[in-house]
């Protein structure tokens, strides 16, 4: 008996472990429909999710792809950029209102997302105007490796941002995404890449970037981290609550360091998954 008893409680660890990370994080064991390939047209059944993901309100983003078959809006509400610029030229340091900066997000396949970002108004109150919107970008997420103990999450992501204003450049280039979860409640992320921009001013600028985020309790987490673009850096910190399993809060500021970075970067962001 005693021996039966063991054989079953080894069977249940393993089958566990073997569990897809969705499929244990809501709360349930292993489902065949959790398995296999996924797309629009054959979506991740609900039972099968985890708590939402964003890539919000880091400036550093996630190897992790929206599920496939399922869609993700994550929006920055407002934000207030003290002495400094969005999409204006460089050495503008009029503070701005930022509304809805939005990233709207689309499991393609499994594995793979679609994502457009665009900020939708700039008010600049030292001129009762508007700035114009954007610029919008474009990009794919590729997760080409899935984490596994010491290997990380890696994902490649193609990265283009088309202007929708003179004074915003044409900018694309690849970027990488990857990412630990770690003992004590902490997870790290890191991009790096580069970005080749075209007239007026054809440069490369390298991107690098890392963030730690530490689970308070809960769905409750703060994270601290480092954003860098060619000669543009910043500072970030923050805290997100997802409060039912598809929707999230967050709140924080950026911090500019170096470069045409606002002084101060104050926001508040929800974020919704269907």
């Amino acid at each position: 008996m005693l021996r039966s008893r063991s054989a079953a409680v080894a069977s249940l660890a393993v089958a566990t472990l073997a569990a897809p990370r969705d499929a244990r994080a809501a709360g349930g064991d292993a489902d065949p429909r959790c398995e296999g390939v996924h797309s629009l047209w054959a979506p991740l059944p609900d039972d099968c999710l985890a708590v939402i993901d964003t890539d919000r309100p880091h400036q550093t983003d996630t190897p992790h792809v929206v599920p496939a078959g399922h869609a993700q809006v994550e929006s920055g509400v407002a934000a207030v950029q003290l002495g400094g610029t969005l999409g204006a030229p460089p050495g503008d340091r009029r503070a701005r209102l930022v509304l809805f900066d939005d990233g709207y997000k689309f499991g393609v396949v499994s594995r793979v997302d679609l994502q457009i970002l665009f900020a939708h108004a700039v008010y600049v109150p030292a001129r009762g105007q508007l700035d114009p919107p954007g610029p919008m970008s474009v990009r794919a997420k590729v997760n080409v490796l899935e984490e596994d103990g010491w290997v990380p999450a890696v994902t490649f992501v193609p990265w283009v941002f088309l202007p929708v204003a003179p004074s915003q450049a044409l900018r694309a280039g690849p970027l990488v995404f990857w990412g630990w979860e770690l003992p004590a409640h902490l997870e790290i992320e890191m991009n790096a890449g580069v970005l080749f921009a075209a007239a007026p001013d054809p440069r490369a600028a390298i991107v690098l970037a890392s963030a730690l985020t530490y689970t308070l309790v809960g769905n409750f987490r703060a994270y601290a981290e480092v954003y860098a673009t060619g000669r543009d850096a910043s500072l970030g910190a923050g805290a997100l609550c997802a409060f039912t399993r598809d929707m999230q809060v967050d709140l924080g500021t950026y911090v500019g360091l170096h470069g045409d970075e606002p002084v101060a970067t104050p926001f508040v962001g929800f974020s919704i998954r269907r």
